[in-house]
């Protein structure tokens, strides 16, 4: 009877929580990624302790965020590496699905990237990059392995290609120089390059999917 009254409360904080992230979505959503917790917490039509007292502070709001946005995105790249059976094209897909998050939820993306790719927090708390990250690495690592290649670059590569994607993709959404079809057939180009000028054949990139683990949580745009 405890554990079953264990879980119901736990069950019922779960609830809680999922709720107070709808009200941040619809908060950042409105009025951007400067929003405070008391507009979070008005929004929610609570105090801003409480709100404290589920997230702990802005950080662990943004993670907890995060967790359910980055879920999404990594099982989006899933579905678009389905997609085709060309190497390239598939890279092109994820690339263009990183970036359309980006372009669709811009408040959320700036929200989440203060606490992602900001300065004062170790990689590992840093959930969006570090989650897809692990994902990005983790099929360099199968690719270079299949190549008989050394896999030992596949996770400084995999940030590095989150870096530049980012970098370059906030610099768009600024500028809007160039549609975003050009800026994704770039990103892509240069990549490629990256790979062959490392003399490693790009279009022997093996089958491998870029789903979650059964086990991860990490998690993307609005579940």
């Amino acid at each position: 009877m405890a554990d079953h009254k264990k879980r119901t409360k736990d069950d019922r904080r779960a609830e809680r929580r999922q709720e107070l992230l709808d009200a941040a979505v619809v908060t950042i959503r409105r009025d951007g990624a400067g929003v405070s917790m008391e507009d979070i917490a008005h929004e929610a039509g609570i105090t801003k302790p409480i709100l404290y007292a589920n997230f702990g502070d802005k950080a662990g709001l943004a993670d907890a965020l995060a967790k359910r946005f980055t879920r999404d995105l990594i099982a989006r790249f899933g579905e678009v590496w389905a997609t085709s059976d060309d190497t390239r094209e598939r890279v092109r897909l994820a690339i263009e699905a990183w970036v359309a998050f980006i372009e669709s939820d811009p408040h959320i993306y700036r929200f989440l990237s203060e606490g992602s790719f900001g300065a004062g927090r170790r990689l590992e708390d840093r959930r969006l990059v570090s989650d897809v990250g692990v994902v990005v690495a983790r099929a360099l690592g199968e690719w270079l392995r299949e190549q008989g290649a050394d896999s030992g670059p596949a996770e400084p590569w995999a940030y590095g290609v989150l870096g530049m994607v980012h970098v370059t993709t906030e610099w768009w959404l600024d500028r809007r120089t160039l549609n975003r079809k050009d800026l994704v057939d770039y990103l892509t180009s240069l990549l490629w390059s990256g790979l062959s000028g490392n003399g490693l054949d790009p279009d022997r990139l093996i089958d491998q999917t870029v789903a979650p683990r059964p086990d991860s949580d990490a998690g993307a745009p609005g579940s």
